[in-house]
């Protein structure tokens, strides 16, 4: 399963956090009140194994796509 992410760096006390900001699949569903907006990431292996979850595979199965809105 492929999921595109945008995300919201510069978060945290360093800066070097980041948010998500939107989330959403192929056919369109942005996944609304699916995801914590306020949940602040240290990598992108986090949010992965967050998002694998949340879309009930596994974490091996899930590609992001980091986009630019």
């Amino acid at each position: 399963m492929e999921l595109d992410v945008y995300l919201i760096c510069g978060r945290g006390e360093k800066g070097d956090k980041f948010q998500l900001g939107q989330v959403f699949n192929k056919e369109g569903n942005y996944f609304k009140d699916k995801y914590d907006p306020t949940t602040q990431y240290n990598n992108m292996d986090e949010l992965q194994e967050t998002l694998a979850k949340m879309v009930n595979i596994d974490k091996s199965s899930l590609k992001l796509n980091q986009i630019n809105l």
